[in-house]
């Protein structure tokens, strides 16, 4: 209306003057008025309003001296101050915002409660369970309140915001301690459940029965009110969770502890997980418990005999209670006997441990006694009375013997050539023998044998065609030879030579196992193998996948009566965990075939060489203790490690040069699979092996190349 008088009436108008006057003040009057009357404002708000105002807003009708109108607040100036009341509404708007998101904070939480499960259905025992969806709020709630502090607005209302973050923050912190310890007593309750571990640690049992029993009053309450923030915000729960963490921390450090001296007594124990061997020594009453695992310390030997458990076994009917052990069960059920008096009574590593020195004193005297008989009793005879590893050893030994006794005669070539005769007549009766009726266990022992018998047969047809006529002719040394020396005590040892390699026959029981088809490079590679154990260096065979490498450590290992423990490498190996196998391993002077080693990652496979070249000194000085990580330990000087290696795959490391160093490398090819499949064809009694295995090896050479590829196919080795 001013506008249109200003511009209609004629100038200097009385009228328009006052016109734009009104206008001006109604134009920020109605705005001011717009803001307080913002249903956003709280008293905190209208108190603000009022010191900026200089007088009070009399908003109750029924308290009016004077109504509230339009022109009491033109009378009262309200629209000079149009700019300080937009700001504080703007305010109450915002905080508005910000008080409505932490009610919603607030809601979720009045009704969040913790998902409990029974434990191993246990009456009255709960535990966490279902945790995620707490999580998710708690992360939620977090940004939440991340978002209402960051905000310039927060200054009206942030006590309750601090409060709810407190509350919230102090919940999450309970939670993690509480998360925490019901990991680590989830671990220790069934081991410390057990009456045996609770008498060998009763200090540590006493400190986990503490805690165990503040948890389960703990769990008890919160399954009568679940809430999450009714336990999330009580007073030092915490703190109390934090001290039971600590508690439980140090009782299974004690644990850790027990089990490293448990493992210290009887080095194979490191060969097993931590569950396997606590498994074991809760159940030390029940001394048959540990023969699910025997096979892991002893390779060759599936369970022990405790009575009734062979046909072989000095008793007909099982005993569960028998303490007694009889023999050696191997996993093709060859059964070897441990003589008398060896009982399974006090601490299970120390009978174990005499388990052991008793497999190696009886496979002396049973090896012993089969060199004797081999001289009086007819060959295949002979060969059915002895244990498969036995038989193969003697029958090493005495094909040594006469190869020598040829060379050493005065017409070495004529003799070797009646040796080499010889040879071929012994091992045509083994062949009639494996066609004849045969139990499967005497079937797998001489094909092992023949095995063997057709590689010395190859090996004298060499000196022949060689004219070799000098036992310290290159073609003889280079060979793995076996000597039978009555002056060791207590009753004589197999001495085992190669070139200037000389090793004592370890007497590992290996059972009836299967032997590997000798080959010319088995041949180089054995001689590598033992050249770089005589100067206590590794071996290192490397090569593509089928070469063999593995099976070659593994077969030397059976040729010089020594355990193998094959490892499959990662890169989830830490040097810890080496340190634990390499203690193992030099305390029970076991071999390590660590498989893949380059996959191990680069800085773990430095620590692995610091390791390696501290036993490797130790062995140099000839120790029978040393000091290894910050333990002294005992050294047998058996021990050996080898590392096999596909080049070039992805994800492999190149080798640090201290751990090169370490190892002799070794390089492997394709080998022959046409005499591989001859020896193996003749070693299972056919005569035309050589034929056949030309036929045998063409088929699945052109099956490998025409034949689709699929997971039940397999022509390789």
């Amino acid at each position: 209306t001013a506008v249109k008088a200003d511009r209609e009436l004629p100038e200097g108008n009385v009228v328009v003057k006052k016109l734009k006057e009104q206008a001006a003040i109604w134009k920020d009057l109605v705005p001011a008025c717009g803001d307080l009357k913002n249903p956003a404002l709280q008293e905190r708000h209208w108190e603000k309003l009022e010191s900026i105002v200089g007088f009070k807003f009399d908003r109750d009708p029924e308290t009016w001296e004077h109504p509230l109108t339009l022109g009491s607040l033109m009378e009262k100036r309200i629209m000079d101050f149009r700019e300080d009341i937009q700001r504080v509404s703007t305010e109450a708007t915002q905080e508005g915002v910000l008080e409505e998101m932490l009610g919603k904070v607030k809601a979720t939480w009045v009704n969040a409660e913790f998902t409990l499960n029974t434990f191993k259905e246990q009456k009255d025992v709960f535990i966490l369970a279902g945790i995620d969806d707490v999580q998710a709020l708690l992360d939620d709630s977090m940004m939440t309140m991340g978002t209402i502090l960051a905000s310039r607005y927060v200054a009206g209302i942030r006590p309750e915001v601090e409060k709810m973050e407190g509350n919230i923050k102090s919940l999450q912190a309970t939670l993690d301690e509480w998360l925490q310890v019901q990991k680590n007593w989830m671990y220790l309750e069934p081991i410390f459940s057990a009456p045996d571990i609770q008498r060998q640690l009763p200090t540590e049992a006493k400190m986990f029965l503490d805690v165990d029993k503040g948890l389960k009053n703990v769990m008890k309450k919160v399954s009568e009110n679940p809430n999450c923030m009714r336990i999330g915000t009580q007073p030092n729960q915490a703190d109390v969770f934090m001290g039971w963490n600590d508690i439980l921390e140090k009782t299974q450090k004690q644990l850790e502890n027990y089990l490293e001296f448990k493992c210290t007594a009887f080095p194979r124990f490191y060969f097993l997980s931590n569950d396997e061997l606590l498994e074991i020594l809760a159940q030390t009453r029940n001394v048959q418990a540990v023969q699910p695992h025997i096979s892991k310390c002893f390779d060759g030997i599936k369970m022990l005999d405790f009575g009734g458990q062979h046909k072989q076994s000095p008793l007909s009917h099982k005993d569960e209670n028998s303490q007694d052990i009889y023999g050696l069960i191997s996993p093709e059920t060859e059964y070897v006997t441990m003589g008398k008096n060896l009982k399974a009574r006090g601490e299970v590593e120390n009978w174990l441990m005499a388990v052991e020195r008793r497999m190696v004193e009886s496979l002396r005297q049973l090896s012993k006694d089969s060199v004797v008989a081999y001289t009086t009793q007819i060959r295949h005879e002979w060969v059915m009375e002895h244990a498969g590893q036995v038989i193969i050893l003697t029958s090493q030994i005495y094909w040594c013997k006469g190869a020598e006794e040829a060379l050493d005669s005065n017409a070495p070539i004529e003799n070797v050539k009646l040796w080499y005769d010889k040879t071929v007549e012994y091992l045509g009766a083994m062949v009639t023998l494996v066609r004849g009726e045969l139990t499967k266990l005497q079937r797998g022992s001489l094909v092992a044998l023949i095995t063997i018998d057709v590689h010395n047969r190859d090996i004298i047809e060499y000196l022949v065609n060689d004219k070799t006529d000098n036992k310290q002719d290159f073609n003889w040394q280079m060979r793995i030879r076996y000597y039978w020396d009555d002056s060791i005590q207590p009753i004589g040892d197999c001495k085992i030579q190669q070139v200037t390699a000389e090793f004592i026959f370890a007497h590992e029981y290996l059972g009836a196992s299967f032997r590997l088809v000798i080959t010319p490079l088995s041949d180089r590679c054995y001689m590598t193998l033992t050249g770089a154990l005589e100067q206590q260096l590794g071996g290192a065979p490397a090569g593509p996948a089928g070469t063999g490498k593995t099976e070659t450590t593994k077969d030397l290992a059976k040729a010089l009566g020594n355990q193998c423990v094959v490892f499959n490498c990662g890169d989830n190996l830490d040097y810890k965990f080496m340190g634990k196998f390499f203690k193992g391993l030099a305390q029970c002077g076991a071999w390590a075939c660590f498989d893949e080693f380059n996959r191990i990652n680069v800085e773990v496979l430095s620590v692995v060489a610091q390791q390696i070249i501290t036993i490797q000194i130790a062995l140099r000085q000839h120790l029978e203790l040393f000091e290894f990580e910050g333990q002294t330990i005992k050294l047998i000087d058996t021990f050996g490690v080898f590392i096999t290696m596909n080049p070039g795959y992805a994800g492999r490391t190149e080798l640090p040069d201290n751990l090169k160093a370490l190892f002799r490398p070794m390089s492997m090819m394709v080998p022959d699979y046409s005499l591989i499949a001859e020896i193996s064809l003749f070693a299972e009694g056919f005569e035309t092996a050589k034929p056949l295995s030309k036929k045998m090896t063409k088929l699945y050479k052109l099956a490998s190349e025409q034949v689709s590829a699929q997971p039940h196919y397999d022509f390789g080795m």
